[in-house]
């Protein structure tokens, strides 16, 4: 798997968000469906679902915090909500760490549009979310002054 920043970041970007489905066939082409809550404002979009295509999957896991070892194929998972905290690029593949579990991909490229079928690049998201962050935090900094 080519691991480009943008493979990666891209989930940390999701910082917050929630994974409510996944489809496809591992190996093979795997949708995973987010549900994109605060960032559809940012993005000034209609659309509530940011659908992530993760080209040629060969491994998709999901490893449960509460379970004793119990690994989870992700694909058997169609149906689920996982909000994702941070990502990173471990060996061979990429960490997706959630609220409930960790989530293990390897996969060739992934590629990102929103639910009205608007393609999404990763400078698009990274804009957004950057915008959002920095629009909380200018949010917060005039509560505490007045405060």
């Amino acid at each position: 798997m080519p691991q480009t920043n943008a493979n990666v970041n891209i989930w940390n970007l999701l910082h917050d968000t929630t994974i409510v489905s996944v489809s496809g066939d591992c190996p093979g082409d795997i949708t995973v469906k987010v549900e994109i809550g605060y960032l559809q404002a940012a993005l000034a979009t209609e659309s509530k679902f940011l659908l992530l295509y993760l080209q040629d999957c060969s491994t998709a896991v999901y490893r449960p915090f509460t379970s004793d070892g119990t690994v989870m194929h992700l694909n058997a998972l169609s149906n689920c909500e996982f909000e994702i905290l941070s990502a990173k690029s471990e060996h061979n593949h990429v960490s997706v760490c959630c609220t409930e579990g960790v989530i293990s991909l390897v996969y060739e490229d992934i590629s990102c549009e929103l639910d009205d079928g608007v393609s999404m690049s990763y400078v698009s998201l990274f804009k957004a979310s950057q915008h959002y962050w920095k629009s909380l935090l200018a949010t917060r900094k005039s509560v505490i002054v007045e405060g």
